[in-house]
């Protein structure tokens, strides 16, 4: 369920008049609320009561919605045994209801009678058509509440003249990877997953296309396989350093955070793991692999999320492009804007030459470009001083907007959707099969008769059809 679906079960249905009066009186809703479901459905996502229903909560109640918070989905009972656990009596010799009725009353009475849970039954479907109500109740904790959740670890102001922060800025030293002259990694090989190199004029981060998400999400992958625990049922689903992530993003200009102020949360997440790993070290590690920035002050050691500026800045394109020639633009490395260097990759043809990253225009990249990458000031910039780059651009301002027609081309459509994958894979080397949309594919004519072997081949039958033709 989503959240408005939720919300609505929730009204509507699922929660008693007793429920609503105690909802009304804690967060001080309109007395109106108590005569129409719609009303209170109307008003429960507002702030209106939210932080006096937090205040009367205690520090592992809090900590708890902080970790429904960071999971952002739905749940169901078994996980509030992570707050609860003294009311859950173990796991033989009970039915489902007989475990989890008394963790159900205090969440009811404790977190969704002040307010702050949504809480719905779950529609009985095939997956759980022999479940009982109470193993398809499902909770989550509202978004429009997470910026009124007292702070999940304590904020330290450090704004003192002298105070030195240590950061790496490990993506910036990452790109120096492309420079290296070295054999294009072995598809197959497991080493290729952080790889960046350059293959037929495209930048690839492994085996996808190089965006600055994907470089985040590889240093933020090497940190989270630095800090392990063993998986059991009863922890949260989220990581370690997905936790320490969370609990800092809290943080404002100037704040810091010590890494004992993390633990509490860790604690509430991981219930079942008799010994966690050092969450100094943790934050330590997130420093070292470029995630986290960290200073020192009266003898402790702050840490903070490590904020990366991927924009222009103050930066002008002629600081980091030098136009060598009329074919190619060379790149300085040690200070494009990461976003400048995924636009330009996506747009242009890459290649290493004399040591130094280069690029070429391409037209049909830049032709599938938005609108808002051929406004931005890089790509207007290398339309004036770039012949290449205005003799495309003026190319493609004066076709748009033309049909295009494609001769020799053939399309299919493949109801059959293990054919259909079967055929894409087939020809996957080639490039000749191009999945269009939902049921059919394209390719050219003399490519005909190999498509008809695998078909008939498959046990399928091959059916030509005509423009007068309606099926």
């Amino acid at each position: 369920m989503n959240k408005d679906e939720m919300l609505k079960r929730m009204c509507q249905f699922g929660l008693s008049q007793a429920d609503i009066k105690a909802i009304c009186k804690i967060r001080d809703l309109p007395p109106a609320c108590l005569k129409s479901r719609d009303l209170f459905q109307h008003n429960f996502l507002n702030d209106t009561g939210i932080e006096k229903a937090m205040a009367s909560l205690d520090e592992r109640q809090t900590l708890f919605l902080h970790l429904l918070n960071v999971a952002g989905e739905e749940t169901d009972i078994k996980f509030f045994t992570h707050l609860y656990k003294e009311a859950y009596p173990g796991g033989y010799g009970y039915t489902f209801n007989d475990k989890y009725k008394v963790v159900f009353n205090k969440v009811k009475t404790e977190l969704i009678r002040k307010g702050l849970l949504l809480c719905a039954e779950d529609q009985k479907g095939w997956g759980n058509r022999n479940t009982t109500v109470l193993e398809r109740q499902r909770f989550m904790f509202p978004t429009d509440f997470s910026h009124l959740l007292p702070l999940p670890a304590d904020p330290v102001l450090i704004d003192k003249p002298g105070d030195k922060i240590e950061r790496k800025d490990v993506l910036r030293d990452k790109l120096a990877e492309i420079l290296e002259t070295k054999k294009a990694p072995d598809p197959q090989s497991d080493s290729v997953q952080g790889s960046l190199h350059i293959k037929n004029g495209t930048l690839l981060l492994g085996k996808s296309l190089f965006t600055v998400k994907r470089l985040k999400g590889w240093n933020r992958s090497r940190w989270s396989s630095s800090v392990r625990l063993d998986a059991r049922s009863g922890n949260s689903r989220l990581s370690p350093v997905e936790i320490i992530s969370y609990a800092l993003s809290f943080l404002k200009e100037r704040e810091w955070a010590v890494p004992d102020d993390i633990l509490p949360l860790w604690k509430i997440a991981y219930p079942t793991v008799t010994k966690l790993p050092d969450i100094r070290s943790a934050c330590e590690k997130g420093w070292k692999y470029g995630c986290l920035e960290k200073t020192t002050s009266d003898g402790k050691t702050f840490y903070r999320l490590l904020r990366i500026d991927t924009g222009m800045g103050n930066r002008k394109p002629e600081d980091f492009l030098s136009i060598k020639n009329d074919d190619f633009i060379e790149i300085d490395l040690s200070c494009i804007p990461l976003d400048t260097l995924e636009r330009l990759c996506g747009t242009c043809n890459m290649s290493i030459r004399q040591g130094r990253l280069t690029f070429q225009p391409d037209l049909v990249k830049i032709s599938h470009a938005s609108e808002e990458i051929r406004e931005a000031p890089t790509f207007v910039w290398l339309q004036k001083h770039h012949q290449a780059f205005t003799k495309i651009v003026r190319a493609i301002n004066k076709r748009e907007g033309k049909t295009v027609v494609h001769n020799n081309l053939m399309i299919a459509r493949i109801r059959d959707l293990s054919l259909k994958v079967l055929l894409e894979k087939k020809f996957t080397d080639t490039k000749q099969v191009v999945s269009l949309s939902e049921e059919f594919i394209s390719f050219p004519v003399n490519l005909l008769p190999e498509i008809q072997k695998v078909v008939t081949k498959s046990g399928h039958a091959v059916k030509f059809i005509d423009a007068n033709d309606n099926d």
